[in-house]
């Protein structure tokens, strides 16, 4: 892997950080999550990028798009405010019928994006909460559009949440990078449950990584072993800025040198990055992807 740069705080995340503090009061402010949209480059592909839970959950914003750029991505760049004015983090990750609303409204910006600019790739990066934005906005989708890649980042969906007709929409993979010493989704998010409201425990895609739900069709396993992709915390994302905590997947150097070659690589081409971990079942069995 190519060594990162030595990078210092930019002025303009600083300024965001503090913007986003300065409003935490009200309870999130949608606006800010839209700063680093770039529409440029609209006729070569198009990635989606969605933060997480709250004010705060705008993280992000800014390096998510740099980090793209940097690693030579020509298509546009859509950050997807999907987060509450009023009701905060809370609201947020809890308010199950808002956010089915926002996922479809995404799901329509895409179709959108489709009918303009047809047979383009699209892709989706999504952190904490937004990974249930992003799933239930595929959900959405008509059987005839589908996505190239989802790179999830410390997920909040349960980890055995059924993540098939997401899949059904994916031409390529679905990355799920998590961490098992994520402080966020081990003490945090049990108190509010998670994204789909089905867990009240650390049992959280972004600790231990998607398993294949219960009872799951041949047919389920199959879609999961051919898309899913789990991404445990490795000691080296460290020089990249990711240091397994909750948000620090989005450092513009991770998303340089770990995500972006994910995104751009043709689905068709076998995977050269990193080795595939076996997706887990929930008798305790690996099914290894192929």
């Amino acid at each position: 892997m190519p060594t990162p740069a030595t990078r210092s705080p930019a002025p303009a995340r600083l300024a965001l950080g503090l913007l986003a503090a300065s409003v935490s009061g009200l309870g999130g402010c949608t606006w800010i999550s839209y700063l680093g949209t770039d529409p440029t480059g609209s006729q070569f592909g198009r990635t989606y990028y969605l933060g997480g839970a709250g004010p705060f959950g705008h993280v992000g914003t800014i390096d998510v798009p740099t980090g793209l750029r940097e690693a030579g991505y020509t298509g546009s760049i859509e950050v997807f405010g999907w987060q509450s004015i009023v009701g905060g983090t809370l609201r947020d990750q809890m308010d199950r019928a808002r956010n089915a609303k926002e996922a479809r409204r995404l799901a329509r910006r895409i179709q959108a994006y489709l009918r303009r600019y047809p047979n383009r790739r699209v892709n989706i990066i999504a952190l904490s909460a937004g990974t249930g934005i992003a799933t239930w906005a595929l959900e959405a989708l008509p059987p005839r559009v589908h996505v190239n890649n989802l790179v999830f980042l410390a997920s909040s969906l349960s980890r055995d949440y059924d993540l098939a007709p997401a899949l059904r929409r994916i031409d390529g993979k679905v990355y799920n990078f998590y961490s098992p010493d994520d402080p966020i989704l081990r003490l945090g998010v049990p108190i509010a449950g998670s994204i789909d409201r089905e867990t009240r425990g650390p049992d959280l895609a972004g600790v231990l990584g998607f398993e294949v739900p219960r009872n799951a069709t041949p047919g389920v396993a199959l879609l999961y072993r051919e898309h899913l992709r789990n991404r445990p915390y490795r000691a080296e994302y460290r020089e990249y800025g990711y240091k397994g905590l909750h948000a620090d997947s989005t450092s513009v150097n991770f998303v340089r040198y770990v995500l972006t070659p994910l995104i751009m690589r043709n689905p068709a081409t076998p995977e050269l990055a990193e080795p595939a971990e076996p997706v887990s079942t929930p008798t305790g069995r690996a099914d290894s992807p192929r």
